[in-house]
């Protein structure tokens, strides 16, 4: 019986190159497309003044004090003036135990810090995705009437939020809060390029 001939190093080398590209060529194809359909579908369409049941500020994870991070606290700083300016008369915060506090609680805590009432507050305080914000978010916000929603969070992160809350049968207007810098949201627009389509084939739900 004969050995296999051994591929040389310079052989090896240039497969290694041309799966290299065969990935990357794959990454582009998926990512390219996902990152244009993120700004078309992430885009501000509250500038006319429009109003809703409710604005919805899905939570982030809470580290360290019990404070919202940089992230959070620009989505909540938004939605408070959506509030204040009437756009809608409840907030629904969403939010569970992903970091070492409730994201919930620690909303809820800040609103109130900012002059909005008890009443006012609709907290959903279980989930630990996005997909969940909306499907254990949905059934309290309908119970309160609630049928459409300002949706408020960075311009990347709304058309996961959006897809999600419209499955679960709430309308949807897009609010963008502030977002990183360039390079700081080069790494949560690649996650959402990634897992925008995701959610848009509803693949994630095939796990729940």
């Amino acid at each position: 019986m004969y050995d296999r001939p051994m591929n040389s190093p310079k052989t090896n080398r240039r497969r290694r190159k041309c799966l290299a590209a065969l990935l990357l060529a794959l990454a582009l194809l998926w990512f390219a497309p996902s990152v244009i359909a993120l700004n078309l579908l992430g885009s501000d369409e509250a500038s006319e003044g429009a109003r809703a049941d409710c604005i919805f500020v899905p939570g982030m994870a809470v580290y360290g004090e019990r404070k919202p991070g940089l992230g959070l606290q620009a989505r909540l700083e938004r939605a408070l003036e959506l509030w204040r300016d009437k756009r809608a008369p409840l907030i629904v915060v969403s939010g569970g135990d992903k970091g070492d506090f409730n994201e919930s609680e620690v909303m809820v805590e800040w609103l109130r810090e900012h002059g909005v009432p008890g009443e006012a507050i609709v907290a959903e305080s279980r989930s630990h995705s996005t997909r969940e914000n909306a499907t254990l978010s949905a059934p309290l916000m309908k119970a309160q009437g609630i049928r459409s929603a300002l949706i408020v969070s960075q311009w990347f992160h709304l058309p996961r939020v959006g897809i999600a809350l419209r499955d679960a049968g709430i309308e949807t207007v897009n609010v963008p809060c502030q977002g990183p810098n360039f390079l700081g949201s080069i790494v949560p627009v690649a996650r959402e390029a990634f897992l925008m389509p995701v959610h848009l084939a509803k693949i994630d739900l095939l796990s729940s």
